[in-house]
C-alpha cells in the first residue's frame, strides 16, 4: 500500500509472522534468560498449575468437570479449583484454526494397524506424563534446579523423541 505524504512516498508492507529458522531458538533463550532474571531478581514465581502442559492440564480439565457435574471429588491443581484450564481446548481450536486458515485441514484414511499402533503409543505416553506428574516443560525446569530424577526423565524423553524421528524416517524411506 502506498501512502503519500508531501514529497514522501511510503511504501507499507504485509507484515509477516513466519520467523527465520533460527529466530525461534534465540527467542526461546531469550525468554528462558528473562524468565531466570525475574525469577531471581524479581522473585517472580510461576504459578503452581504449570504454564503449558499436554498433560496435566487436560486431566485437571476432566477432573474439574467431573467435580462440577457429577461431585467427585477428583484432584486438582489448587490454581484451576474455582475455573476450568482450557489449555488443551485452546491447542485443538488454534491447531484447527491454523490448518483451515492455511488450507492444510483434512481428514486421512490410513491403515487400521497404523492408527491403532500410534493410540497404543500415545496412551502409554500419556500414562508415563501422569505418573511422572509433569510435563516436558516443567521437567527441563526441574532438571535446571539439579533433580536428579527430573535429569533422567528428560533425558528419556529426548531419547525417545529421537527413537521417533528416526522411525518416522525410516517409514517415509520405505514409502
Amino acid at each position: 500500500m502506498q501512502i503519500k505524504l508531501g514529497k514522501f512516498n511510503l511504501t507499507l508492507k504485509k507484515p509477516s509472522l513466519k520467523l527465520a529458522p533460527n529466530m525461534a531458538l534465540l527467542t526461546g533463550i531469550a525468554m528462558g534468560v528473562l524468565a531466570a532474571i525475574a525469577q531471581g531478581f524479581f522473585n517472580v514465581q510461576p504459578p503452581v498449575g504449570d504454564g503449558v502442559c499436554a498433560v496435566s492440564h487436560p486431566a485437571n480439565l476432566i477432573n474439574w468437570l467431573s467435580n462440577t457435574i457429577f461431585n467427585t471429588e477428583f484432584t486438582i491443581h489448587g490454581i484451576f479449583v474455582g475455573i476450568p484450564v482450557l489449555t488443551s481446548v485452546g491447542f485443538i481450536l488454534g491447531s484447527t484454526a491454523a490448518a483451515l486458515k492455511n488450507k492444510e485441514f483434512r481428514f486421512r484414511k490410513g491403515p487400521v494397524r497404523d492408527n491403532i499402533f500410534a493410540f497404543m503409543l500415545g496412551f502409554i505416553i500419556i500414562n508415563f506424563g501422569l505418573l511422572w506428574g509433569s510435563c516436558p516443560i516443567r521437567t527441563a525446569i526441574l532438571a535446571s534446579y539439579g533433580m536428579v530424577w527430573a535429569m533422567l526423565v528428560l533425558l528419556a524423553i529426548v531419547l525417545g523423541v529421537i527413537a521417533s524421528c528416526e522411525y518416522i524416517k525410516w517409514k517415509v524411506r520405505r514409502m
